[in-house]
């Protein structure tokens, strides 16, 4: 789906002047074995020809034979927007998208009176090329074919590649049983950036096989060209879109230059539990689990039911502090050691959030909530409602309502991080008393 990062990565990569230095995440390039029965390379090329290329080179470097064929459809841009059509019709994305939407709102991360389902239908509407279909077993890639082979451009074959990854996955781990074992958003989004970050990096690798850097540049020339005629899309939107190829592919190039295949499959077979994991794979490596936490259903008393209840991860709290424009987002949400949020609704229609994190030390809580407040202090629309105790309690007036954070020892977990944002102050500081007391 994100094919500019990918390019960008794979320039500078091509661009690199061969010292020992150590190589970028997507840097290594698997040999394939001669492919001279398996590559015909003539004028009259078909479709099925080229397809069957790009297949067995796939297969190579991702070292997994073909599952037998798989059904395929090269559709335009008006095909693939009814595709996504489909899904976003689909019941359970429908419930989905409502839940996220009162959290992000909450968040103040979208305009308040926005339609989350219309703003992801423009944002993915102009940047799907290609998508696969695990319960169909279905591929689709932006892209013509009508003409034969010669008609599919560079950037469709590369889409193709990156699709047929999902396709070998699918066959040796069941893509829908992966995301089945998710506990969470948190891990589930973790398992997405293992998912895509492996098609990203084999896509990475083919392309550095097949194209020279002259056809590369001129891809990434049309690609940036592609990228000016985007839609505006909320900031952390749209950073949330890109982390499963650009920091998926970063966490899967550290497991191909350990062990390329192998290495990856063994992922697969030991998901990551966390965005924390994909993020800083040394504590998936060190088997560094999310601490478990909880917000009672009754925090908001008797006339508010829970929502939405999950965990946030250190990924989705870091681009929240990016979005409110914080410079030390990266550092202020490292040392998570785990969360829960909850969102609530009364009768009258009115959203609350309730919020609990765990860090790995005092330090790391105060360096997050103290990033947060900076972070909310110089926006116009975040207004000071108290003066606090700058780091340990303070509130605030926003988009989403009226915001309490607060840090406090809990004991055995040390300090912790607590949020509430509700319509009113006495909501807010009611719930923040709540929170944490599990």
């Amino acid at each position: 789906m994100v094919v500019l990062a990918t390019l960008v990565v794979v320039m500078l990569a091509g661009c690199s002047d061969g010292s020992d230095s150590e190589p970028s995440a997507t840097s290594a390039v698997a040999e394939p074995t001669s492919s001279a029965t398996a590559e015909p390379e003539n004028q009259s090329q078909t479709v099925e020809d080229l397809l069957f290329v790009i297949e067995s080179r796939i297969e190579l470097i991702r070292g997994i034979e073909s599952p037998g064929p798989v059904h395929h459809r090269f559709v335009d841009q008006a095909g693939m927007q009814n595709r996504l059509a489909e899904e976003f019709a689909d019941p359970e994305i429908v419930e989905q998208l409502v839940k996220e939407s009162a959290l992000l709102k909450l968040l103040g991360v979208i305009p308040q009176g926005s339609n989350l389902t219309a703003i992801y239908e423009s944002m993915l509407g102009s940047q799907v090329l290609g998508l696969y279909d695990p319960e169909k077993e279905q591929l689709y890639v932006l892209g013509d074919d009508a003409s034969g082979a010669d008609s599919i451009d560079t950037e469709a074959q590369l889409t193709y590649a990156h699709e047929y990854v999902h396709r070998l996955q699918d066959a040796r781990f069941d893509l829908e049983a992966l995301e089945d074992l998710a506990t969470g958003d948190d891990m589930s989004f973790a398992i997405s950036a293992l998912i895509e970050g492996d098609a990203t990096t084999a896509q990475t690798q083919y392309m550095l096989a097949k194209h020279d850097l002259t056809e590369l540049a001129a891809l990434l020339e049309s690609a940036l060209a592609a990228q000016d005629e985007l839609p505006d899309a909320p900031p952390f939107l749209q950073t949330s879109l890109e982390f499963p190829y650009v920091e998926g592919a970063a966490f899967v190039g550290i497991l191909n230059q350990m062990g390329k295949s192998a290495a990856i499959d063994a992922v697969f077979n030991d998901l990551p539990k966390s965005t924390e994991q994909i993020l800083h794979p040394e504590k998936y490596f060190d088997k560094e689990e999310p601490v478990i936490l909880d917000i009672p259903d009754a925090a908001m008393g008797d006339e508010w039911t829970v929502q939405a209840e999950n965990v946030m991860g250190e990924f989705m709290l870091k681009t929240w502090l990016e979005t409110l424009g914080s410079v030390e987002a990266t550092a202020a949400a490292a040392g998570w050691g785990g969360d829960a949020y909850a969102v609530f609704e009364n009768d009258s229609g009115d959203f609350a959030l309730g919020v609990v994190i765990a860090w790995d030390t005092d330090d790391d809580a105060r360096e997050f909530i103290v990033s947060l407040s900076e972070a909310m202090g110089d926006r116009d629309e975040y207004l000071s409602r108290s003066s606090g105790l700058p780091g340990v309690m303070e509130a605030w007036g926003g988009p989403g309502g009226y915001m309490v954070i607060s840090r406090v020892d809990s004991g055995d977990l040390g300090d912790i991080v607590k949020i509430a944002i509700t319509p009113d102050s006495a909501n807010s500081h009611g719930l923040i008393w709540t929170l944490g007391t599990q």
